[in-house]
C-alpha cells in the first residue's frame, strides 16, 4: 500500500492496518505500513513489535472486530479512536479462555514518514479486557 503522503493516504493507512491485521490477523502487511526503525512507545521494535502484537492478540482472541470510530489527521500524525470487540478463546494475561465477549476502546497516535509509521503512542486498557474476560457471568453477559 503506496499511497503518496498526506491525510487521506494516513488515513487509508490507518485503515488497513486496523481492518487487514488487526482485525483480520494479516500480519504480512507490517513491513509495507511500518519502518524498519520503527518505534512503539519509546521503544524501537521495527515491524516485528506489531508483527507480535497482532499474533498475540490472535492467539487469546477470535471473532474480532475492529470499529475505526474516529480517524484525524494533522500534517505527519494520524490519531484514530478505535472500539475492539472479540470473543476470548485462549489463555490472555494469564486467564485461560472463557468464551466471553470483549468491548474495549483505544486510542492510537502514528507519527508517519514516507508513507510509514515510524512511531506510535497509544493508550489501551489491558486491565478492563482482564476485568471483562475474568468478571462473574452476570457482568461479563452486557460485554458484546
Amino acid at each position: 500500500m503506496n499511497a503518496p503522503a498526506g491525510p487521506d493516504a494516513h488515513a487509508r493507512l490507518a485503515q488497513h492496518w486496523f481492518g487487514r491485521a488487526w482485525a483480520g490477523g494479516d500480519v504480512t502487511i507490517a513491513d509495507e505500513v511500518f519502518a524498519a526503525d520503527f518505534v512503539l512507545n519509546g521503544r524501537t521494535v521495527g515491524p516485528d513489535g506489531p508483527r507480535r502484537s497482532v499474533r498475540a492478540v490472535h492467539s487469546a482472541f477470535s471473532d474480532i472486530g475492529v470499529d475505526l470510530d474516529l480517524i484525524i489527521t494533522d500534517g505527519s500524525h494520524v490519531v484514530t479512536h478505535y472500539t475492539t470487540t472479540a470473543r476470548h478463546t485462549g489463555t490472555y494475561r494469564g486467564v485461560p479462555a472463557s468464551d466471553r465477549w470483549i468491548k474495549v476502546s483505544g486510542i492510537v497516535i502514528w507519527e508517519i514518514r514516507g508513507g510509514k509509521v515510524v512511531r506510535d503512542w497509544n493508550v489501551f486498557d489491558t486491565g478492563e479486557v482482564v476485568a471483562q474476560i475474568s468478571a462473574p457471568a452476570a457482568t461479563a453477559a452486557h460485554a458484546k
